[in-house]
């Protein structure tokens, strides 16, 4: 039997305590307790459980006689040990997926509703950092505050410009944050050696509110630099989406102004993957928080995460995967290379969903309004073909591997 019997609390489990030499009974107790017999003591204990879940701290009270292997501590009770959260919670939220269902909520509403709904990015946005929809007022105060924080200093450019245009906007991005973070060093708890953020509500939102305002504008410079593109400055007349495109240089030769089809889409997409669940860059965002730092510091840590290939950076891989197989008629060696374990398919599998990832019929009807798009863009038609012969494929259909929502969404962007 293992160190630690865990039992559930409708079975009848009959161990004989070391001190007493009695029988402890688990029948008829609470069903909302998770009971433990600890053999190395012959001691019972009840944990509470709550959501589904409970507090790890309680395992510490499960203590047993030190013996030689001093690093297992055990007199500071038993530990749990789960390398890479694989079935840890942290933190308690009100934004939660169910890969076994394919649901995604963000706080108590369904995210197929809100996209049926047109809900805009930032109405979206308004209701995760504040928990309600915004009226139409509220609405048109948030995008302002977001547009008068869509400004940076020269030093910003500056710092962007001074990477080679071949570097990753990745890298860009985070040093431009951190040039911006450094013109207001007023709002740096360590340079000013006090605590700004912890209980004071007000400079967090006011913060959250810099952040979304630089975010777009920082990494329309990093694009610009990197494709050579003339940046524009952004526009009050322009909504969030709109002043992201247009800073981008993406506009109409006719309007001057970006493309309403790619507006709307871009819309959806941004609601799309506003949030889903503890990924490592959020964990990784709020380990950097519980120092309490400023909030640019923490974004920095998740877009670093975010930027390995495992995460966001597998997206990359497909992208340069899909470069190297040329064409279509090169797809289905790919394939076969795969399934014989000599190559992998980047982009396909969750560790989340083993059913269809929800946002995947949203982004598919997003890619289906760019159908002329897609036929002129060769590395999509690669995408495309690996993705038919995959669903069609048995090796592909009885693993449950789906193409990652993330990779379709970047395809997306490709072909905008």
């Amino acid at each position: 039997m293992s160190p630690a019997a865990i039992i559930s609390s409708d079975e009848t489990v009959k161990s004989v305590d070391a001190k007493t030499s009695t029988k402890t009974t688990a029948t008829s107790i609470s069903r909302n307790f998770l009971h433990v017999i600890d053999e190395r003591t012959g001691q019972y204990y009840q944990i509470p459980i709550r959501h589904n879940a409970i507090n790890a701290s309680e395992f510490k009270k499960i203590k047993a006689p030190d013996n030689e292997y001093y690093a297992d501590q055990n007199e500071n009770g038993i530990r749990v040990l789960d390398p890479g959260f694989t079935n840890t919670a942290v933190v308690e939220s009100k934004l939660s997926s169910d890969g076994k269902r394919g649901k995604i909520q963000y706080r108590g509403y369904d995210l197929a509703d809100i996209v049926a709904n047109g809900k805009r990015f930032i109405d979206t946005a308004h209701l995760m950092v504040f928990g309600f929809w915004p009226s139409a007022e509220e609405g048109a105060t948030f995008q302002r505050k977001l547009f008068d924080a869509m400004h940076i200093d020269q030093c910003v450019f500056d710092t962007i410009h001074a990477f080679p245009p071949t570097a990753s906007t990745t890298l860009m991005l985070k040093a431009g944050l951190a040039a911006v973070q450094a013109t207001q060093m007023d709002k740096i708890p360590a340079h000013m050696a006090k605590n700004l953020y912890l209980g004071n509500p007000t400079l967090v939102e006011e913060q959250i509110i810099r952040l979304m305002g630089v975010l777009p504008i920082v990494s329309a410079v990093a694009y610009c630099h990197h494709t050579g593109r003339a940046f524009k400055s952004p526009r009050s007349d322009l909504t969030y989406i709109e002043n992201f495109l247009y800073m981008c240089g993406h506009v109409l030769e006719e309007t001057g102004l970006p493309n309403p089809r790619y507006v709307e889409n871009f819309e959806r997409l941004w609601s799309l993957v506003a949030d889903h669940e503890m990924t490592c860059s959020t964990a990784a965002f709020l380990l950097t928080a519980s120092s309490l730092p400023d909030p640019i510091s923490c974004i920095i840590s998740g877009i670093g995460a975010s930027y390995g290939p495992l995460h966001g950076g597998a997206i990359e891989f497909a992208y340069k995967d899909m470069a190297d197989i040329g064409s279509v008629a090169n797809c289905q060696t790919k394939i076969d290379r795969v399934k014989s374990g000599k190559e992998r398919l980047f982009g396909y599998g969750h560790r989340v969903y083993k059913v269809t990832d929800p946002r995947s019929t949203h982004i598919q009807a997003v890619l289906d309004t760019l159908k002329e798009e897609i036929d002129n863009d060769p590395l999509l038609k690669v995408a495309f073909e690996l993705n038919r012969i995959a669903q069609e494929d048995e090796y592909f259909v009885s693993r449950g591997l789906k193409p990652n929502a993330d990779l379709f969404a970047a395809f997306t962007y490709g072909a905008m």
